[in-house]
């Protein structure tokens, strides 16, 4: 019996990951970069008190600029 062998249009399975599975990690290592930020700004304003308004301030900023884009990007 000859061996058949697949033209170029054939489409051929591929052995990756579902794609469930790459955005469940996605968002563990966002997650997990998250809390050690949050962790990193306790600690650096627990041991510097001096800079917990730049820090807010900073934070602050931040979560309006992707507050902004996140909402514009859904458009």
């Amino acid at each position: 019996m000859p061996t058949r062998i697949p033209d170029e249009g054939t489409p051929q399975p591929h052995n990756t990951a579902p794609a469930r599975t790459v955005w469940s990690l996605l968002i563990l290592v966002l997650a997990l970069l998250g809390l050690m930020g949050a962790g990193i700004l306790v600690y650096v304003t627990w041991r510097h008190p001096s800079l917990g308004t730049p820090l807010g301030v900073a934070f602050a900023g931040v979560t309006l600029l992707t507050t902004v884009v996140t909402s514009l990007s859904r458009r």
